[in-house]
């Protein structure tokens, strides 16, 4: 047991630490070849911190643990809601300034509901998986859509001028992360299978609990940057921009990858509480264009409740 602990801590330390070199690594290439701030922080930002999820979950599909990989992927999503963005709207309130917020809400609780319904027959299989992962194609077309938007036609793109040994370093520091977020999940995945045992709970709770808060770490630290710098639409756009491709890229590729095993608990208590997060942050931006400071601590609050009767159910 302690082993499998220490060997579980590590693999979160590398998911987290690879995840901040990945996420890093990625945004300076991106504006080194001279993509648009928005387009980077609008798509590059939200698929690097979302690899994580994507690899643990995948990796969790290829070895059998399938209930893991639905766990870990709506885990995220209530836990990007529910603390992370109740985070950022604890520590500063904001104004909805774009409709496109609206709009990624409204995908992100849309897709969300199709997912649902693809799972009400207790599997995700390979054809549910090709219908989540072709609606990645309207979530890139509705961000190209705010890209050209926002920047419009006289808006000229500078590229960031790097050394040669800077771009060796960050091409480095690309690989090694990635690395990092391989070899960090396989640890995590299997240790967690062993405390899940020992401790007498199943995978799928370790997955919604404690491997989707490690993975969810990169989404915490681009939200903090983010807020230090003035810019908490950014980061609640990022959140939404990550769930959306938690519902569709993870569970999609995974579910490709094998057949997902969707429990009853999924269907009458996970997947409820990820819908009622989530209307729950959309409706009063929809009605008021504002996200309130008590709106991120009932949020807090909800995901702090679900997490305590998540285990108590089994413990």
């Amino acid at each position: 047991m302690i082993y499998a602990i220490l060997l579980f801590v590590i693999g979160l330390l590398l998911i987290i630490k690879g995840g901040d070199w990945f996420t890093d690594s990625a945004i300076s290439l991106a504006r080194a070849s001279g993509l648009p701030e928005v387009l980077i922080g609008a798509t590059i930002v939200s698929l690097a911190t979302t690899l994580p999820e994507a690899i643990v979950s995948i990796s969790a599909a290829q070895d059998g643990f399938t209930t893991m990989s639905v766990g870990n992927a709506v885990g995220s999503v209530i836990c990007n809601i529910g603390l992370v963005l109740a985070f950022i709207c604890i520590m500063r309130p904001c104004k909805i300034t774009s409709n496109f917020f609206r709009l990624k809400s409204a995908l992100m609780i849309s897709y969300f509901v199709i997912m649902t319904y693809l799972a009400i027959d207790g599997t995700i299989d390979k054809s549910d998986s090709l219908l989540l992962i072709s609606m990645i194609i309207i979530y890139v077309i509705c961000d190209f859509f705010i890209l050209k938007n926002r920047l419009g036609k006289k808006t000229v793109v500078e590229k960031l001028k790097l050394e040669p040994k800077i771009k060796l370093r960050i091409g480095v520091l690309f690989i090694v992360g990635a690395i990092a977020i391989f070899g960090g999940a396989e640890l995590l995945i299997h240790s967690g299978v062993v405390i899940a045992k020992e401790i007498g709970v199943p995978e799928s709770v370790i997955a919604l609990s404690i491997i989707a808060i490690g993975t969810s770490l990169p989404e915490l630290a681009t939200a903090i940057t983010s807020l230090k710098k003035g810019h908490s639409n950014i980061a609640i756009g990022n959140i939404v921009g990550a769930n959306i491709l938690n519902i569709t890229m993870v569970t999609g590729v995974s579910a490709f990858i094998a057949p997902l095993k969707i429990l009853k608990q999924n269907i009458f208590l996970d997947f409820p509480v990820a819908l009622l997060v989530m209307l729950f942050l959309a409706i009063p931006s929809f009605i008021k264009k504002k996200i309130y400071r008590t709106q991120g601590i009932i949020l807090l609050l909800a995901y702090l409740g679900y997490i305590v009767f998540l285990y108590s159910i089994y413990l």
